[in-house]
């Protein structure tokens, strides 16, 4: 299994406080079942910034280091998650290879948990224009995707994708997230699982009882498909081979004045 977001690297947001932490989160992880893990701490967010960027390298280094100490196979790789907002909208654009997950063109894009800016749409195009595929990060736990879940669908008919968190389909965020991911997983609107952890307590890197919990939904092979072979598309920068057709969930709802083109980004497979 793959996990696609966590926040193992110590010392650099509100994830993992130390190393030793780190280490521990690890350790579990790999009992979960996870072989690969992305490391993506916040930027842009709280006092993280493009300036940080050098020491995810070095943390990622200190960590890989204290894994191989520890006997732990777990693979890490590199990300961030972006805080978006309007203003950073060029920076973005011109640290696009530093903020994608793992040199693909995927790009975790996190919003404020009560707010989604306006316009939101022409500027996601904006940044698919650049070659940015933005994977909306735990939208269930967002205040107006639960409220207004025809504007999630819009941003996913444009070609965007969203990833819910494992914690949200346990109950640890609570009863109104957890049926909310529920619902965005029936309408189509999930493509990836990741356990977005900050620790080795509380939000620990855990995937078993929420895969349980997934099956039961949509079945073995597709809840396989958003720790597995989707993941590893990300991964491998190709299109993600489960893309189930999303469902509009208030077909009447006017999300979005504003039509714009759908993306469809086709890569060559390695072997091409």
């Amino acid at each position: 299994m793959i996990d696609l977001h966590c926040h193992i690297l110590p010392g650099l947001d509100d994830g993992a406080e130390n190393l030793a932490e780190s280490v521990a989160m690890a350790r579990l992880a790999q009992e979960e079942g996870i072989r690969t893990l992305v490391a993506t701490p916040h930027l842009f967010r709280g006092n993280v910034g493009l300036a940080d960027l050098a020491a995810v390298g070095r943390k990622k280094q200190e960590l890989e280091a204290a894994l191989r100490q520890a006997g732990l196979s777990l693979k890490i790789l590199s990300g961030v998650e972006v805080r978006f907002s309007h203003n950073l909208i060029e920076e973005i654009k011109r640290n696009k290879r530093a903020l994608v997950i793992h040199t693909s063109s995927y790009m975790f894009i996190e919003f404020p948990f009560d707010y989604i800016y306006s316009g939101v749409k022409e500027v996601f195009f904006e940044l698919m224009s650049e070659g940015i595929i933005p994977i909306i990060a735990h939208p269930e736990r967002n205040s107006v995707f639960i409220s207004h879940p025809g504007q999630l669908y819009d941003l996913v008919e444009m070609g965007c994708l969203g990833q819910a968190n494992s914690g949200s389909f346990t109950g640890l965020y609570g009863q109104v997230v957890g049926e909310t991911a529920v619902r965005m997983l029936r309408w189509g609107l999930i493509h990836v699982l990741g356990t977005d952890a900050h620790n080795s307590t509380s939000r620990a890197p855990r995937f078993k009882e929420a895969l349980r919990i997934i099956e039961a939904i949509i079945g073995p092979q597709s809840a396989q498909a958003l720790v597995g072979d989707n993941p590893q598309a990300v991964l491998d920068d190709k299109s993600l081979p489960f893309l189930p057709e999303p469902v509009n969930p208030v077909p009447k709802e006017k999300s979005f004045k504003i039509k714009l083109p759908s993306f469809s980004f086709k890569r060559k497979d390695q072997n091409d």
